[in-house]
């Protein structure tokens, strides 16, 4: 057996690029075309394949060993979204329970579809569930081999890296469902793992000779897996918000071998080195350490895209999959069911040790499991992907020691990111001052017109999910020396806040899982912040497509012919550019489905300026109070201006952002100020934007669920909009709540508007209204 110094040397020069870096560049060339609707119509097949398959005792025939049909079975049925109750599944477990422990791909299969099932049945059958599950441990743990390895069962033999892969899956499964496993157990394997890798990264079925794919990538899952649990056996020391075993791993030399063989031997049509070999066996195994890993690519490869596109067409009539001992449909749907899972958030890859903690997100994921409505995962990234591969995820983690240093490129990137609704959540790892330096200039620099400043007590990011001003330790860890404010930054970006940062650590505790009262807490603010990133509205799949705003990867707004109808953007002094992307998204929303050509990028003028006469509509929102003019004589200026600009036709279309009260009320004085005799009144029913006389007919408006809580009423039961009317055109058209978030696309928790399609209908109405007449 060789020396670890000598087995690893040629590693040392790849570690960087494989585990500590990203390729500089992510080439889209080998993804397949394949869709979200295609997987859930194939899954929905494999399902209904395995249910006409079971026995009528609750068992499923096949395989090798008694009882381990039934529980792969089961195990792809409940990762399909199959509930514990189901008919099918509530059969099968009960003749799961009556399979004796006595082989290790049964026992390491049931220990995981139990504790899957858990959480989804009554108390009582919870607590059948759970004795089960603490016995399969018990068993596993003593059928370990001293050598780290598990045999086929009865502890005879050296063992073999298929049993020992799925032994280790099956306790890590237990493990985060309660089951207590001494750290001897995961020491052993780790060992063994290191000791038996090939010289060129990869594994076998036994020991060191010629590594192939189902058993590489066994190795690597099986490595990422001890490497988690050896990590919370460490010393957890918290102190003062630090952690002095931040970023040390072990492991990290033989993962990047691994993950380098992988790379160089990649391949979704066949096993790689044995061919069509336990193909769809490999497949599983190769989404295992996808999903462990959170990696996306392998060199230049979508894993999963590919897989599924491969599974999808290789899919028989009766939605089943061939392979050998009848496994090949419950490989197939583990493959689909869990690598498709929604991207809730994803750690950016930067030059550096931007990955000291490395199964942070992995555990505050499955601590969130399905609170937000279904389970989501997490993946790393690069700021050198495609903005759609970014927005794949509603959230972009930025966190480390030291502050990256971005390429102008990447800093265009994260507003481009920002600008098409994603959040972005920087944190001081260890509240690192160097981290927190660094953001604050990157923040002054990349959004200059907006501040970066601590969030008051009340934001509802500390509200969303769990009531943060109930935890004393919230309160305690992010203590303000600012009155009615925490310790957590934001700047606010349109309706919402898109920017986060955090001078205290949450990662590392989200990584040590149980440091007593801060993991918890920590683990609630990560809830907080997915709740309010995603409004909890329910995410898309891997696969669906990502819509971007009309402007390009640059951010340079689309190119519209000439002729095109223009819209300028009034300024004022109470945050005039919330909601930034709303009209680009209007003026696409206009160009394809009413066919009317308009400008896109919007131009920023002072209602002082005698440029405004050269638009027929101006456009105005905000959140806070505001005057228009910065002095008393430029104030008289501007309202006099936008008076002869109304005066002469033009047309003021606003909206209050967020249905902020405070600019309801300066807006309404400056109408006051405006026209003294013409308040703002309500639209009659009968106003073309109501009718379909211009665009569609409206009906009823609906308010977002935290506008209809507070109004008690699903939506509008009076004209939703208010104006001024001069010589019978409405000139001002103004609702005191917030239909341009609807265009933001981004589904902004506080916002008191109207939901999506509501929105953006009485939108095109509104802009169709104030060009036509």
């Amino acid at each position: 057996m060789q020396t670890q110094r000598g087995k690893y040397r040629w590693v040392l020069a790849c570690l960087a690029a494989a585990v500590l870096a990203a390729p500089a560049g992510v080439v889209r060339a080998q993804e397949a075309p394949v869709s979200s609707e295609q997987v859930k119509a194939a899954i929905q097949k494999g399902i209904a394949h395995l249910r006409q398959e079971q026995n009528a005792d609750g068992n499923w025939s096949g395989g090798g060993h008694r009882g381990g049909m039934t529980a792969l079975n089961l195990l792809a049925l409940i990762n399909s979204g199959v509930s514990p109750n189901d008919p099918t599944v509530s059969k099968g477990l009960e003749a799961l329970l009556n399979v004796k422990d006595e082989r290790t791909y049964v026992v390491s299969l049931k220990a995981q579809v139990l504790a899957a099932a858990l959480e989804g049945v009554d108390e009582a059958r919870r607590e059948t569930l759970r004795k089960a599950l603490d016995a399969a441990s018990l068993w596993l743990v003593k059928e370990q081999l001293p050598n780290g390895m598990w045999g086929y069962g009865g502890g005879r033999g050296r063992g073999d890296n298929s049993n020992t892969q799925f032994a280790l899956l099956g306790l890590h499964e237990a493990a985060k469902a309660g089951a207590k496993v001494p750290p001897r157990v995961w020491v052993r394997s780790r060992q063994h793992w290191q000791n038996t890798q090939t010289t060129d990264g990869g594994w076998d079925y036994t020991g060191s000779r010629r590594a192939y794919g189902s058993m590489s990538v066994a190795g690597l899952a099986s490595l990422y897996i001890v490497g988690q649990r050896l990590h919370m056996a460490t010393d957890k020391r918290f102190v003062n918000g630090v952690y002095p075993n931040c970023g040390q791993y072990q492991e990290n030399r033989a993962i990047a071998a691994g993950i380098q063989w992988i790379t160089d031997n990649f391949s979704v049509k066949e096993n790689p080195k044995r061919g069509n070999a336990w193909h769809l066996y490999y497949l599983y195994g190769l989404e295992r350490v996808g999903m462990v890993s959170g990696r996306r690519h392998f060199g230049n490869a979508d894993w999963y895209r590919l897989g599924a596109a491969l599974l999808v067409g290789q899919q028989r009539p009766d939605g089943s999959w061939q392979g050998r001992r009848d496994a090949g449909t419950a490989f197939a749907l583990l493959f689909l069911a869990k690598g498709n899972r929604p991207v809730l958030i994803q750690k950016v890859r930067w030059l550096g040790k931007w990955n000291r903690n490395i199964h942070d997100l992995e555990s505050l994921t499955h601590w969130i499991d399905d609170k937000l409505g279904k389970r989501t995962t997490w993946q790393t990234t690069s700021l050198d992907v495609p903005l759609e591969d970014l927005r794949q995820s509603p959230i972009l983690l930025i966190a480390g020691h030291e502050f990256p240093a971005f390429t102008p490129e990447q800093e265009q990137k994260l507003k481009n990111y920002v600008r098409n609704g994603g959040t972005l959540y920087f944190e001081a790892c260890c509240g690192e001052e160097k981290f927190a330096k660094g953001y604050h200039a990157l923040a002054r620099k990349l959004w200059p017109e907006y501040l970066s400043k601590r969030l008051q007590k009340d934001h509802p990011v500390f509200r969303s999910y769990y009531k943060m001003e109930d935890n004393p330790t919230f309160a305690t860890y992010f203590r303000s020396p600012e009155k009615d404010t925490y310790d957590f930054y934001g700047i606010n970006v349109g309706c919402r806040t898109s920017v986060f940062f955090s001078p205290h650590a949450l990662d590392v505790l989200w990584e040590l899982q149980d440091i007593p009262n801060f993991s918890e807490m920590a683990f609630q603010v990560g809830t907080n912040l997915a709740a309010y990133a995603t409004g909890r509205e329910l995410l898309p799949d891997k696969l669906d497509k990502v819509e971007l705003s009309a402007e390009d990867q640059d951010g340079k707004p689309v190119e519209v012919p000439r002729g095109a109808v223009r819209i300028a953007r009034l300024r004022h002094n109470g945050d005039y550019n919330a909601d930034p992307h709303a009209l680009p998204n209007l003026c696409k929303e206009l160009r394809d489905k009413a066919k009317v050509n308009v400008v896109s990028r919007e131009r920023h003028l002072d209602p002082s300026d005698e440029k405004i006469f050269e638009y027929p509509v101006l456009f105005m929102t905000g959140h806070y109070r505001f005057q228009i003019g910065q002095v008393e004589k430029n104030r008289q200026k501007a309202i006099e201006n936008l008076r002869l600009y109304l005066q002469r036709g033009g047309c003021l279309v606003a909206d209050a952002c967020c249905g902020e009260k405070a600019f309801d009320e300066s807006f309404r004085e400056m109408v006051k100020e405006l026209f003294p005799n013409r308040p703002l009144e309500p639209l009659p029913a009968d106003h073309p934007i109501y009718t379909g006389t211009i665009g569609m007919n409206l009906g009823e408006v609906r308010y977002r669920k935290i506008l209809s809580d507070e109004l008690t009423s699903r939506g509008t039961k009076q004209p939703p909009l208010e104006g001024v009317t001069i010589d019978g055109k409405t000139v001002i058209l103004y609702s005191k709540y917030d239909w341009s978030c609807a265009l933001e696309g981004d589904n902004p928790f506080s916002c008191r508007g109207y939901v999506d399609e509501d929105g953006k209908n009485l939108a095109m109405n509104i802009l169709l209204y104030a060009i036509s007449y």
